[in-house]
């Protein structure tokens, strides 16, 4: 009796299919709409508690937001001030709207900062700082960007973010860092006239041949703030707020000495008196689009990075596809005021988890202070020192300079390690963009190679009754018990779904293994005239045997474990039918439902011979030990009938050897490798 019961043909499965998702089209429907809006199920037991959390959290957040949007639209993006602020208010309000994460902040980070100001050198060559043309640019930046992410998270297509591995993301990142630290040396010691959009070699080159520029007094305020930054860690997040307020009045104190020197950051308009819109023009679109792609990836990979990071941190789940709707909302809505591409802050999360934030509503009352500091601080602002705010962005790039991952990559994965490394290097000998592509590159390549190269296995029984690849590195023989399948049954396994990227390799290696294994024998001899030219089995059999390996069985039966393959292909399947040579029978062992319908229902191709099973073949087939003759009609029965009987698929692989064994009983071969058929 098969093991298993006969499937539904492909109509009756998509007519199932079907049925079920009208049916639960209400109840989905109810389920999506409910999920836009992750804040409605919690609200309702809003509490004391949790708004004191919030409040001190929010409080926290806002002094080192509001010095941090400053210095990463003024310092790296190459913007206005404002600009950073604008970005910063706006995103905090919308966001905790839609987020499932309580801890992440959202505004201007310094790698996508860096990344939009890096553009302004190759788009807007000879533009200059501040103008008009560079901020269209970025906010329209914006504005695509946030179309994109939020029609992928709205299609629950946020699975993207799953292709870049984690050591690529922090090799990245880590490379990103240092390009951050080579741009701000310039500011940071009063160095004028350095493109810093250049690539970072260019930059560090730059700098150091104008060192003899440095304003003494930049430099003083720059190295100051940055030691006293780096130094008084046990006042905790305040740090960058108080240096801040110290550097400003000191500035402020030596506003009419005119024989101090050094640069500020001056106006920044009062309130959103300076708010923007996008260029939502095709034309505009058109000449920005290479560079939407880039944003895209990094602003959602460094926020779902941070997502994941504090959800797993403080013990909540989050939903990937609903982050990417609240990011690209956040970048769509602020595009209107002003604002330029932002993400998820490492460093204001970290602030706002460890400052005991309760629910997303902690960015509110951020963003209210923002806008607090926007219609009644920009006087104070105007008297910031610019080495200032290079001295605050160099110690918050630690946050994202990450190398203690080498040792455990090193200790668990090649292709992860050589992934943070490439990603590393590329980024900072580049520029961020080339970085990402690369990154984004390497974790592909890796993907496609695994999938084309699987593992493939020839089995052996444990004294457990499990079956394991015995060659395993480490794997210990002696006390495991192990014993090979019956003489002249083939255990094989294959660690991947079989399709058409890896379904030629599946073939060669079990023609390899078969040609390594099994002995040539006479079952099917050719003249030369007959062989095909490139049939070099008979050659490579003959080397082995000179090599002293005769003694071996001819092939019986081959039992294929299928218990790792969770798809089988059209082009996988064609990959089946060529080596299912009509003298060996094939045994299936744990294959999916899908897969048993597709391997007895597509017929078996025509085959030129009785023996080769489509032209072209892999020429296996002389390893095969010989039934006995058949006749013409039993040969067209052959060919007529499906790929396969239910009765060659089972459960386990014991009982699909048991059955392999059964079947070819009356099948074997003598000592000198020629046939002989035992009466059954």
């Amino acid at each position: 009796m098969p093991a298993y019961e006969e499937p539904e043909s492909q109509i009756d499965r998509i007519k199932g299919q079907i049925k079920d998702v009208t049916q639960d089209i209400p109840a989905y429907t109810k389920q999506y709409f409910k999920s836009l809006f992750p804040i409605a199920g919690w609200i309702g037991r809003y509490n004391t508690t949790w708004f004191i959390g919030d409040f001190i959290a929010g409080l926290t957040v806002a002094l080192v937001c509001i010095p941090q949007a400053i210095s990463y639209a003024n310092k790296l993006a190459g913007l206005p001030p404002q600009f950073g602020l604008y970005t910063c208010f706006i995103g905090l309000f919308i966001y905790c709207l839609f987020a499932t994460s309580k801890d992440v902040t959202i505004g201007p980070t310094a790698v996508l900062s860096l990344l939009v100001g890096q553009y302004f050198a190759s788009y807007l060559p000879g533009s200059k700082y501040g103008s008009n043309e560079q901020i269209t640019f970025a906010i329209t930046l914006a504005f695509w960007t946030g179309i994109f992410q939020t029609a992928v998270g709205l299609l629950r297509l946020g699975l993207v973010v799953d292709f870049v591995p984690i050591p690529v993301i922090a090799g990245f990142t880590t490379g990103a860092g240092f390009q951050i630290i080579i741009s701000q040396i310039a500011g940071l010691l009063g160095i004028k006239n350095i493109n810093t959009n250049n690539a970072p070699y260019q930059v560090l080159y730059d700098t150091l041949s104008s060192i003899n520029t440095v304003s003494q007094y930049d430099a003083f305020f720059g190295v100051f703030s940055m030691v006293t930054i780096l130094t008084i860690k046990f006042v905790g997040y305040l740090r960058n707020a108080i240096v801040l307020i110290t550097t400003t009045g000191i500035s402020y104190a030596l506003k009419d000495n005119k024989n101090v020197v050094f640069t500020i950051v001056k106006t920044i308009p009062y309130g959103l008196s300076d708010v923007r819109q996008p260029n939502t023009s095709l034309s505009y679109a058109s000449f920005i689009l290479p560079a939407i792609p880039s944003v895209f990836i990094v602003s959602i990979l460094e926020h779902i990075a941070v997502v994941k990071t504090y959800g797993r941190v403080n013990g909540y789940f989050t939903d990937n596809n609903q982050e990417v709707v609240a990011i690209g909302l956040t970048n769509l809505i602020a595009s209107f005021v002003g604002g330029f591409p932002a993400t998820g802050s490492f460093s204001r999360s970290a602030i706002k988890s460890a400052s005991g934030v309760r629910t997303p509503l902690g960015t509110f009352l951020t963003g209210i202070l923002v806008v607090i500091a926007l219609f009644t601080l920009t006087g104070v602002f105007y008297y910031i020192p610019s080495a200032v705010l290079s001295a605050i962005i160099i110690p918050a790039i630690g946050e994202i300079i990450n190398f203690k991952i080498l040792k455990g990559l090193w200790e668990v994965e090649l292709a992860d390690f050589l992934g943070f490394v490439i990603a590393f290097i590329v980024t900072l000998a580049s520029s961020l963009e080339t970085g990402i592509y690369a990154s984004v590159g390497w974790s592909v390549l890796v993907l496609l190679v695994r999938i084309a190269r699987p593992t493939v296995k020839v089995l052996a029984r444990t004294a457990e009754g499990s079956w394991v690849d015995p060659e395993a590195e480490g794997f210990k023989k002696e006390s495991a018990g192990i014993t090979t399948a019956p003489q002249g049954i083939l255990v094989f396994k294959i660690e991947e779904s079989l399709t058409y990227p890896n379904s030629g390799y599946f073939v060669d290696r079990l023609k390899d293994t078969v040609i390594k294994n099994y002995k040539y024998t006479n079952a099917a001899h050719l003249t030369n005239g007959d062989r095909m030219w490139c049939d070099d089995t008979q050659e490579r059999a003959q080397k082995r045997e000179k090599d002293g390996l005769v003694d071996l069985p001819g092939l019986r039966a081959v039992v294929l474990d299928f218990s790792a393959v969770n798809h089988v292909d059209y082009t996988g399947l064609q990959a089946l039918i060529d080596i299912r040579w009509t003298t060996v029978p094939f045994f299936f062992v744990n294959v999916k439902r899908h897969e048993l319908n597709a391997l007895i229902r597509v017929p078996l191709v025509e085959s030129g011979s009785e023996v080769d099973a489509t032209p072209g073949a892999p020429n296996t087939t002389r390893f095969a030990l010989p039934k006995l003759k058949k006749t013409p009609q039993q040969i067209q029965e052959e060919k007529d009938r499906r790929l396969l009987a239910l009765e060659y698929f089972f459960y386990s692989v014991d009982s699909a050897v048991a059955a392999a064994d059964a079947e070819t009983a009356g099948i074997l071969a003598n000592e000198k490798g020629t046939v002989h058929i035992i009466a059954q």
